[in-house]
């Protein structure tokens, strides 16, 4: 079985042949128009092999993951704040009907006994 080849222990067959600038130009020109995002952007530059000299792909994918997990937690973080906040108004709203149904049971309460005595009288 032939040993794996990754990018940190054999060259690149693209990075043999360079293209020349005007191309490289126009095709990061072309990638940026249909790019949703940087990311993506930098993304497919880097497969093409036009990617500007100071664009770092492993530093911007790595910024770009951290952003993506941080957005992932805070969602998770509203989503749980959010479930607990209706779960307490929920519960507020149950006691509050509760202690209305107690204060109506009684004062039906009184006026039966109210008007048994006035039956008795």
């Amino acid at each position: 079985m032939p040993p794996k080849a990754t990018d940190t222990n054999s060259p690149n067959a693209e990075s043999l042949h360079s293209i020349n600038a005007p191309t490289a130009a126009a095709a990061r020109r072309v990638v940026a128009t249909y790019a949703e995002d940087l990311f993506e952007s930098a993304t497919m530059m880097s497969m093409l092999g036009v990617e500007p000299e100071e664009l770092n792909y492993r530093l911007l994918a790595k910024e770009h993951l951290e952003a993506q997990q941080a957005a992932e937690t805070s969602k998770k973080t509203r989503k749980a704040t959010k479930k607990a906040t209706k779960k307490a108004a929920k519960k507020a709203t149950k006691k509050a009907t509760k202690k209305a149904t107690k204060k109506a049971a009684k004062k039906t309460t009184k006026k039966a006994a109210a008007k048994k005595t006035t039956k008795k009288a």
